[in-house]
């Protein structure tokens, strides 16, 4: 039978107004968490108040 682990990660935006995400930093941590033999499997965008939100991405990998 096969066994997975879980990871989430949570991203939240950066600045004063905390509207600011960097693309090309997260493309960093999501490629380095895929060389470590983690897959996405969703994500999902929390909004508050429709101005302030965060992003939680959740992976999977296969256990040994």
């Amino acid at each position: 039978m096969k066994r997975f682990e879980y990871k989430t990660l949570k991203i939240e935006p950066r600045g004063f107004w905390g509207n600011k995400l960097d693309a090309e930093e997260i493309d960093k941590v999501l490629n380095e968490l895929g060389r470590q033999g983690w897959e996405m499997v969703s994500m999902q965008d929390l909004s508050v108040s429709g101005s302030s939100w965060t992003f939680h991405y959740t992976f999977k990998r296969e256990t040994i």
